[in-house]
């Protein structure tokens, strides 16, 4: 339906409630109400609260954004994603479009914060940003020309523009590849040979302090925890799937003697490699 009445909103900008169901409130991703909005440069939001996420996509101008004590702007092709339940202040300098959406669902909030801490802040401005962008533009679309929205579909859509923020999505897309996973890589590659925090934080060209700082906010683990769980899961692998002696795998997995693999995998894993392997996989 067309908008009318709201401060700095021109003609033409549309609105669209949706009415879901307790069974897609537990089980899926959805939108409460979307819309595409023209907007000049008297059209401003204060909100304290609102049960939901909000999502926009700018399409031409600029968006000023206050939150949290931070300030930002977002610029066209940016999106932002941001938690409803804090106070939220936007406005614009001048003309801009953009779509917006009210997310909710299933672990809705815990992705945006993941999100928000692993960009810095409410705009992310990725190379996946394109792909992401489509899938909004589907969403609205569909609002806007009556055509009716399975609830798996909707959840499917919303689910992949928040995996397009992803760190994993944004290695794989045009965009430098971040320091985290560079380390990552070099560790799974690295396996058996010594992966002190300084070599590692080396071969990616940051400081030792900043590399265990992405690898909480990107991956919840130091790099110590994570490079221990890599060489469980590969030895756990290796014990499982070939016959190599237990020296030989505590060798490929960057342990220097059967000893010590031995007491790190049975204090880590509860049990020792002899007794792993014996086990039956069912």
């Amino acid at each position: 339906m067309l908008c009318q009445n709201e401060a700095g909103v021109l003609p033409g900008s549309e609105i669209f409630f949706n009415t879901v169901s307790p069974q897609t409130e537990r089980l899926f991703y959805y939108v409460g109400c979307c819309g595409h909005y023209f907007c000049e440069y008297n059209y401003r939001i204060r909100r304290n609260y609102m049960d939901c996420l909000l999502l926009m996509l700018i399409e031409k101008g600029e968006m000023h954004l206050q939150y949290r004590g931070k300030s930002d702007c977002a610029h066209a092709n940016d999106l932002v994603l941001l938690d409803g339940t804090f106070p939220q202040y936007y406005d614009t300098p001048n003309y801009v479009e953009f779509y917006w959406l009210h997310v909710s669902g299933v672990n809705s909030f815990e992705l945006c914060d993941y999100l928000t801490r692993l960009a810095g802040g409410i705009v992310h401005h990725t190379a996946n940003n394109p792909k992401a962008a489509k899938s909004i533009r589907s969403l609205v679309s569909q609002f806007s020309t009556g055509q009716c929205i399975h609830d798996a579909e909707q959840s499917k859509l919303l689910h992949s523009v928040l995996c397009d923020l992803m760190p994993e999505s944004r290695l794989n897309s045009s965009e430098a590849v971040h320091p985290a996973q560079q380390a990552v890589k070099f560790i799974q590659d690295h396996l058996s040979e010594n992966l002190s925090l300084k070599r590692i934080a080396a071969e990616v060209h940051i400081s030792p302090p900043h590399l265990v700082r992405l690898f909480r906010a990107e991956l919840q683990h130091s790099p110590h925890e994570y490079i221990i769980q890599v060489r469980m899961n590969r030895a756990k692998h290796l014990l499982k799937t070939t016959t190599l002696p237990i020296k030989t795998i505590a060798a490929e997995v960057g342990y220097g003697s059967e000893s010590s693999f031995t007491g790190a995998f049975t204090e880590r894993i509860g049990i020792s490699p002899r007794k792993f392997r014996d086990l039956p996989l069912g």
